[in-house]
């Protein structure tokens, strides 16, 4: 029971103490005789049980009783005791403690870094920030620039112009004072952008300008930096045309009756005036330096000067007013180590689009493919298997391969760096091995095989991304597209392999030229277009082995064009590549295999090279043009293989560098923006990516 004391530590008074007590007795003492009678039964078994009575212990259900009566009994005696008493009576009520202070929604640091972090305990708070003049809200857990400025209010009404104040008296001059010291020189500009250069290119003249021929020279300024110049860049234009025959003297008159009159003397030749502009281009001395591709441009008037012949049409020493110098020079770099050491890379499969330059390269023991933007940074765009790789449109298909579908055709589009399977042309995982993409209109030609080694001509649509087979069992090579339909080398079974073409406007594909007549194949190769007319390897089947023969595409009609070994082996031209009007192609005329040339317009050819003593692979080939000039790889026997030109203006022929002077190696080769890009091997990093950067200057001398 609650003493007095402790009752009256807990704010009871003594009156309410006393009443407590006079209602709390009574239940104690009722509760006392209760728990009295339900004891002495207990006991009493107890003490029988102790006393030797065998009953009780016998009888398991009382003792259960007894255990649990002694249980109960002692913890309802506990809860009558301890009972909660009443509520005692309510306190006064408590002063009203004071207001705390009002938080605030607003507040000011010095500068950005003064923010706290924006979490709940901050929602909707602003923050001023001094250095910027600018407020800052936190939402939602993020700070924010908000714009607390009001909309601009109406301007105010002007005020009166106040009177204008009397003039004040001028005061005197002061003294001067004296000179300061000079400031320190200024720091160097930077340096400028590289000048353009000024170009100077002679071609023949048109019949219309020049009826006896001549030399067309036109000059200008080379706006785009690529070494060539273009229509658009063209400033003036000089034709040199070669004199005309004088006109015959007129007839006698008829004698009368008589025989008839001789006839009169022929005219004098005609000529050219002594105003009239000639010029003549030839190669430059080797003292000029300008590494085999220099070009002397000298022009002056016909007049005679210098003890020269007026009006021949000829420009003689005398008559020369400027000389001047068309040098190109050549810079050799790596462009990328790619794959990092000495190991190889070996980049190939090039493609442009657009300005990008794509290729095909391993770097870390896997493929994939690679790209090069306007400042040479070169990028991995796809990682996995990638051979055979071509443009098309703005994409490029491959030949790719993953474990479920073995090597099949793919397509990467560099718009979105996506890259996905075709189709299972072979289904399986044995591969299509498609290859030799080939983009007419927007349908991808390209050869794969459905069955083990048997290939057909296969058909993609870019539009639809359909895909069919065009022509079944065919052995498709060599595919090109002129004009509007494309040709190709085909033979059903791998017989009678002949000239084949798709007809784009009829849909239809058959053999188009049978050009060794029966049953057996002429085998054409190396296919290339001029124009409309088709170069390539071929073996018509008479006295004649494989020669390079032409087929012109309107008229269906096909010659041979050069017999380079007039016996049935034949000169075996590859390599085939066109410059203008000019065929340069890999051939043998017995001895050793070398760069020939086949000029349309005259039909003539000739051996260009002669690098090798003895026949082997180490003729010119990966024949590659740019401009006028057509770069290969070769070995002379000397410097091993390397990295080649020749200027078919000056005919001559030089070796561009040797990058490895033991050996070497140079592989594929693409003109991408006015340079050369090709995979080429030193003695430090193997076979990587290198690029030949030329220039053009003209130079007067």
């Amino acid at each position: 029971m609650w003493t007095d004391e402790q009752l009256l530590e807990q704010g009871w008074t003594q009156e309410q103490i006393e009443q407590w007590k006079s209602e709390q007795t009574p239940q104690v003492e009722a509760v006392e005789s209760v728990v009295k009678p339900q004891f002495e039964p207990v006991q009493e078994k107890v003490e029988s049980s102790l006393t030797g009575s065998s009953s009780l212990l016998n009888d398991k259900t009382q003792i259960v009783v007894i255990v649990l009566m002694l249980v109960v009994a002692p913890l309802s005696l506990y809860s009558s005791l301890f009972d909660e008493g009443p509520e005692g009576p309510q306190g006064d009520t408590g002063q009203a403690g004071v207001n705390g202070t009002a938080g605030s929604s607003f507040h000011l640091i010095a500068n950005g870094e003064e923010l706290p972090l924006c979490d709940a305990a901050l929602q909707n708070q602003i923050f001023f920030v001094a250095d910027v003049s600018g407020f800052q809200v936190c939402q939602t857990n993020v700070w924010s620039t908000i714009d607390l400025t009001g909309d601009q209010g109406e301007p105010g009404v002007d005020g009166t112009n106040g009177l204008d104040g009397t003039d004040g008296t001028d005061g005197a001059d002061g003294a001067d004072g004296m000179n300061g010291t000079d400031g320190s020189d200024g720091s160097d500009g930077a340096d400028g952008s590289d000048g353009q250069t000024s170009l100077i290119i002679s071609s023949v003249a048109a019949l219309a300008n020049c009826p006896s021929g001549g030399t067309r020279i036109d000059t200008g300024i080379d706006d785009n930096r690529d070494g060539f110049l273009a229509p658009s860049e063209i400033d003036s234009t000089l034709f040199v045309c070669n004199g005309q025959d004088g006109s015959d003297g007129a007839n006698g008159a008829d004698g009368a009756d008589g025989s008839d009159g001789a006839d009169g003397a022929d005219g004098a030749d005609g000529s050219s005036t002594t105003t009239m502009m000639v010029a003549s281009l030839e190669p430059a001395p080797t003292y000029l330096a300008c590494n085999g591709s220099g070009q002397l441009l000298k022009q002056g008037l016909d007049d005679g000067s210098g003890g020269g012949i007026a009006q021949n049409g000829i420009l003689e020493s005398g008559e020369i007013i400027t000389t001047s110098l068309i040098c190109t020079t050549f810079d050799v770099a790596q462009v990328d180590d790619i794959n990092v050491g000495t190991a190889h890379s070996m980049p190939s499969d090039f493609a442009t689009i657009n300005s990008t330059m794509y290729f095909t390269a391993t770097s870390g023991g896997s493929g994939g493919i690679w790209s090069m933007d306007v400042n040479e940074t070169i990028s991995s765009v796809y990682s996995g298997t990638a051979m055979s790789m071509r443009a098309v449109g703005d994409a490029l298909m491959f030949l790719g391969s993953d474990p479920t579908n073995g090597l099949e055709p793919w397509i990467y589009y560099p718009s979105n760096g996506t890259a996905s399977l075709i189709s299972d042309v072979l289904p399986g995982t044995s591969g299509s091995f498609a290859g030799e993409f080939t983009l007419l209109g927007t349908t991808v030609f390209f050869a794969a095989r459905d069955t083990a080694g048997v290939y057909d001509l296969w058909a993609y649509d870019l539009a639809n991304g359909s895909i069919w087979n065009e022509v079944a069992n065919v052995q498709p090579t060599s595919l090109i597209v002129v004009g509007s339909d494309l040709y190709f080398s085909a033979g059903p079974n791998n017989a009678n392999v002949e000239l084949w073409k798709h007809d784009s406007t009829t849909k239809t594909t058959f053999m188009v030229k049978d050009i060794n007549p029966g049953i057996l194949s002429s085998d054409p190769s190396h296919l290339t277009a001029m124009g409309t007319t088709i170069y390539m390897a071929a073996n018509a089947g008479t006295t004649y082995g494989t020669e390079l023969y032409a087929y012109e595409t309107t008229n269906n009609s096909t010659w041979l064009a050069a017999d380079i070994r007039p016996s049935f082996a034949g000169s075996m031209p590859s390599n085939l590549v066109v410059m203008d009007t000019r065929v340069y192609f890999q051939a043998t005329s017995g001895t050793h295999f070398e760069m020939w040339a086949y000029e349309s317009t005259n039909h003539s050819f000739w051996e260009v090279t002669s690098l090798q003593s003895t026949s082997g692979t180490g003729g010119p080939h990966e024949l590659t043009v740019g401009g006028y000039t057509v770069y290969f790889a070769a070995d002379d026997g000397t410097t091993g293989e390397e990295l080649w030109a020749h200027n078919s203006v000056n005919g001559t022929t030089w070796q561009v560098i040797d990058l490895k002077p033991t050996g070497g190696w140079v592989g594929e080769m693409h003109h991408h923006n006015g340079n050369l890009y090709f995979a080429g091997e030193d003695n430090t990093t193997g076979i990587e990516l290198w690029r030949l950067l030329f220039s053009r200057e003209v130079t007067y001398v």
